[in-house]
Formats: structure tokens, C-alpha cells, sequence
């Protein structure tokens, strides 16, 4: 008997045979488990994922998503799974004034970094080297942990890696 007969190839790619996403909506449907993930986890193409509650799936798309927060995946046996943002190191910067916000936020964008950006401060993922710029610029650093929704790409919808320079 083959010790291979319960792995499956699935477009190119060798996993043990589970329950598989077949549909990711940005809908929030009913749902049966969630699964948090933090930024970077929640732009994937083909990777094993565990819900919150330690159901194991295989996420296998054909390229990298980015998978919605409170959206819904779909799987296989249509148990539904709703994507939700975990929290991480975050810190807020935030200035005496709008034009020093403004030169912030300018070399923030100049280092291609994801941020969300309100009237009166920027959020980042905790990086003490980015800190200790923003602090010789003139802003106010302080660290919390929290969800990271930062803004879309300009260059289209979500994340893109579509422009050069």
C-alpha cells in the first residue's frame, strides 16, 4: 500500500487531502467558524490555513488575494469561514501640525509603507527604525496594539505590486 493515498496534487502543489476554499467573497454571510489573521496573513494564494477554533484548510488560488476582513470563504463541504483582523503591533504618529503630519506622511509613502491615515495621525506597523525617523521629524510616536486595515493601493483595488519605478 503507498504511504501516498491520502495526498492529493492540487495545481501544482503536494497537501494532505482536507477541506479546501472554494469560493472567497468579501460578503458577510452567516458563518460556522472565523479565522484571524493578521496583514500580511490575509494576502495568500496557496497556503494551509487553522480557524479560531483549529479547523484545518488549505486555501489554494490561482493568485495572491487579498482575503477581506469580515468577508466570508467558502469551503468545499460549504462550512463558511469569516476572515477576521487580528490584532498587532501598531503605532499612531501624530504632529503639532498639519504640515509636519503632511512631510510625515510624504516619507512614509516615499518607503512604499502601508498606513492609515485620519485628519490628525498616520497608523503603522511597529517598526523602531521608521519610529526614530517620525521622531526627528517632529512626531509624536506611541505604540499600541490593535487591527491594521491600512488604505488601498492607488493602482487599483487592495494591495497591488503592479507599478515601477
Amino acid at each position: 500500500m503507498s504511504p501516498l493515498k491520502n495526498y492529493l496534487w492540487h495545481r501544482d502543489i503536494f497537501y494532505i487531502d482536507m477541506d479546501t476554499v472554494e469560493k472567497v467573497t468579501d460578503q458577510s454571510l452567516e458563518f460556522d467558524d472565523t479565522i484571524s489573521l493578521d496583514f500580511d496573513a490575509r494576502f495568500k494564494r496557496k497556503i494551509k490555513l487553522v480557524s479560531d477554533t483549529g479547523y484545518e484548510f488549505f486555501l489554494s488560488l490561482d493568485k495572491a488575494t487579498e482575503l477581506p476582513v469580515n468577508g466570508t470563504l467558502i469551503l468545499r463541504s460549504k462550512k463558511k469561514i469569516r476572515v477576521l483582523a487580528a490584532k498587532e503591533a501598531l503605532m499612531r504618529i501624530e504632529t503639532e501640525n498639519s504640515i509636519d503630519l503632511m512631510k510625515a506622511i510624504w516619507h512614509i509613502g516615499n518607503r512604499h509603507l502601508n498606513c492609515a491615515i485620519s485628519n490628525d495621525a498616520v497608523i503603522l506597523r511597529e517598526d523602531k527604525v521608521i519610529a526614530d525617523m517620525l521622531e526627528k521629524l517632529n512626531c509624536k510616536v506611541s505604540y499600541f496594539e490593535d487591527c491594521f486595515t491600512p488604505l488601498s493601493g492607488a493602482y487599483g483595488v487592495g494591495r497591488t505590486f503592479t507599478h515601477t519605478h
